[in-house]
């Protein structure tokens, strides 16, 4: 006897209409069916949206709900900050909303005369309970020359989600962007572009297929049909948010007048497509399905960021559109900042992941001192974990075979921190509790020796008066500004502090966050540069007297001045490494070894 079919659930259509763009106003109307209403509902907004671990209260954004009749209207009875009651009915109910749309980030809706960024979650209500249920979605009253691109299938005109993890997945385009397509591996890619930019589009277009090319690569071809990737172009502005078949991506629109601007768009491309592996399908079963009303607490955000902000530079060394050179000063400016960031001794990377809701994502002045960034110290660690499977696999495996023996193994069936330790044990061939302990669940400082085992590549720092060039380092004045340190870090625009490291001059001398500096030794500061300038020439072993403000008072402070713990980093290649190091590079990055820097001038 065969069994019998479940019948698919009745779905939700949402129609979205314009009210002023030039204010960025939109409707949205929802249509319920009326089987899923015999009890009543409570219909929910989001709270915050996968890829982006912060609450972020998108029902503030809502005003206007009512309950719509035919022609009558009435307000629907609000439960708290994002739910609102439903009654009870045999007939399929209509809502209608106005939505407020101004922030033109990869997170938030933004709307105006130009063309309309819909992100599901800060748009759409859901039904308790119901998140299977399939989302249909039209656009009406839109400016006729609009065109609209999406990941979701179409059919008569709408766009379908089968359920609300898939919507939410799926942001929407609509305007007069400018398409290209191209097929890799038998997937079909599409590029929208919207906004102007000094860029070169076929460029990108080109370096994108050799990146998906790359990153397919790892994984023996791709997990959809197709794939949409879509780019907005704004002054100042950056971002990324991976999805499950599309990606958005935000980038200055005045970013192209040099190399390095392509080259930090092509790691953004890189980064959020690597995403439609890991986290959007290989992944902490904590992250879906879903609960959108409040926290989704994970330890493993190092390995789905961390990882997947060092695989960037692997897979845009691999495609052949970033050089070594470029990528080397990243690598090297990144660790410089992990091994000096005060925050390494007081939070590991889990301790980062699981409190990204609260911290991360939130961050005060005291943060640098007392916090780690998953992202960030997690690349470091990542570009560790390569080294040490190559270096324990005699250069056989990298981090690239890790992340594809995963995804054979566990694919989208859920991963636990157990099954990636199995896998780093069985490629590195040692017991990953050593490596766990100190960088994952500890927090042990940073050691660069693993990268010239493994590489050939030595991490050398040096103190901010040995980069001088050689006059300058022979000039006493220039050598004592060089070498003076107070431990004080200043905002851009004036002489209000930002952070005072701990157990630094400043620190011992009282100072603290939003002082004000009004003068060093008597010389009146209206400029952070002037404030550095009045520590430094007075060089190390001074003692300066400062005249600060706190909330309205007038106070004064001596602060020593101590010799520059500060260093720069960066990487240099050891001509005397030997064939496996030299192959496990080119192994891992797909590049002939570098060759090491000429000596010039007193400096490599």
């Amino acid at each position: 006897m065969a069994k019998p079919t479940m019948q698919k659930p009745a779905s939700i259509r949402a129609t979205l209409r314009p009210l002023e763009l030039s204010q960025h106003l939109f409707e949205v109307e929802l249509v319920f069916p009326a089987e899923a209403l015999g009890q009543g509902a409570v219909a929910a907004m989001p709270a915050w949206t996968p890829g982006s671990y912060l609450v972020r209260d998108y029902a503030r954004f809502v005003d206007r709900m009512r309950l719509v009749e035919g022609r009558k209207e009435s307000p629907l009875e609000k439960l708290d900050k994002q739910r609102w009651k439903l009654p009870a009915s045999k007939r399929e109910l209509t809502i209608r909303y106005r939505v407020y749309g101004n922030d033109l980030t990869v997170r938030t809706n933004h709307v105006d005369a130009t063309h309309a960024q819909i992100i599901p979650a800060a748009t759409f209500l859901y039904l308790e309970g119901q998140l299977d249920r399939p989302v249909e979605v039209r656009f009406e009253g839109f400016p006729g020359d609009w065109k609209v691109a999406s990941a979701l299938p179409q059919k008569q005109g709408a766009y379908l989600a089968k359920d609300f993890d898939t919507l939410v997945d799926s942001p929407f385009e609509l305007g007069t962007f400018r398409t290209r397509r191209f097929k890799c591996g038998g997937t079909t890619f599409e590029l929208a572009f919207t906004g102007l930019h000094s860029g070169d589009e076929g460029r990108i277009t080109e370096a994108t297929e050799k990146i998906v090319d790359a990153a397919g690569a790892i994984f023996g071809g791709f997990p959809f049909d197709r794939y949409v990737f879509l780019f907005t172009f704004a002054p100042k502005l950056r971002g990324g948010l991976e999805h499950k078949d599309c990606t958005s991506l935000i980038s200055d629109s005045h970013a192209f007048d040099k190399p390095e601007g392509y080259y930090a768009l092509y790691q953004l491309v890189a980064h959020e497509f690597f995403h439609a592996w890991n986290v959007k399908r290989l992944h902490d079963t904590v992250l879906g399905p879903f609960d959108y009303s409040r926290e989704n607490p994970t330890k493993m955000l190092w390995f789905h960021e961390g990882l997947t902000a060092y695989m960037e530079h692997v897979i845009v060394l691999r495609a052949g559109v970033v050089p070594w050179s470029h990528t080397s000063k990243e690598l090297a400016r990144c660790w410089g900042e992990q091994v000096q960031r005060p925050g390494r001794l007081e939070q590991s990377l889990e301790e980062s992941s699981w409190d990204t809701w609260i911290r991360l994502y939130k961050p005060h002045e005291f943060s640098p001192n007392s916090s780690v960034s998953y992202y960030d110290k997690g690349e470091m660690v990542a570009w560790l974990m390569d080294a040490t499977l190559r270096e324990g696999s005699r250069g056989k495996a990298g981090l690239a075979d890790l992340f594809s023996l995963l995804w054979t193994r566990h694919g989208e069936t859920g991963l636990r921190d157990a099954d990636v330790r199995q896998a780093f044990k069985e490629l590195s061939r040692k017991d990953p509790a050593a490596f766990w302990e100190a960088y994952i669940s500890g927090r042990t400082e940073l050691d660069a020796a693993p990268l010239l085992r493994a590489f050939g590549l030595r991490m050398e720092a040096q103190a901010p008066w040995e980069t001088l060039p050689v006059d300058e380092r022979q000039d006493p004045a220039s050598l004592r500004r060089a070498q003076s340190w107070t431990g004080l870090s200043l905002a851009a625009n004036g002489p209000t502090i930002q952070n005072v490291i701990p157990d630094s001059p400043a620190a011992a001398a009282g100072l603290s966050f939003g002082m004000e500096i009004l003068a060093v030794d008597g010389w009146r500061t209206t400029t952070a540069a002037e404030v550095q300038r009045g520590f430094s020439q007075a060089g190390p072993g001074a003692m300066v007297t400062v005249l600060a403000a706190d909330r309205g008072r007038v106070f004064e402070a001596r602060v020593p001045v101590m010799l520059s713990p500060e260093r720069s980093h960066r990487l240099v290649p050891d001509p005397r490494a030997g064939a496996t190091p030299r192959t496990s590079f080119t192994a891992s990055y797909g590049q002939a070894w570098p060759a090491a820097p000429v000596k010039r001038g007193g400096r490599r």
